[in-house]
């Protein structure tokens, strides 16, 4: 079951376990979505909404629930927004199973980014819903 989370403290085991001391930064564009099974979250999705773009800032599954369509159904969330039209994230450029999934759901390749994540390339996505 996805929910909108307003209270970020709620998710702050599975934050840790994404990174941490995560804290993401929050504001009035930054919407926080997480999935629950069985009273447990095991899923969640950080955005940023400004006006017509949306730009996914980071989103976690834990281990033993990927592979499940769980991350998909979060980004579906962002997706299905009325509000917007593009939509970016940045993907490490060895993550295949990432990078699958978000073409699955239409996103491109914009660019890429020399040594984004500590070393490492990144792929700018982008999805422009029609």
């Amino acid at each position: 079951m996805i929910e909108e989370i307003k209270d970020i403290s709620l998710l702050k085991d599975l934050f840790n376990e994404y990174k941490k001391d995560y804290n993401p930064i929050i504001n009035d564009y930054t919407k926080v979505y997480a999935y629950k099974i069985d009273n447990k979250y095991v899923s969640f999705i950080v955005a940023q909404i400004l006006y017509e773009n949306a730009d996914i800032i980071d989103i976690f599954t834990l281990e033993d629930y990927r592979r499940q369509g769980i991350a998909k159904k979060l980004l579906k969330e962002v997706i299905d927004n009325k509000q917007v039209e593009n939509i970016t994230l940045e993907v490490n450029i060895n993550n295949k199973n990432a990078i699958l999934l978000y073409n699955s759901l239409g996103f491109k390749e914009a660019t890429k980014r020399k040594g984004y994540y500590n070393g490492e390339d990144a792929l700018l996505m982008l999805k422009v819903k029609e």
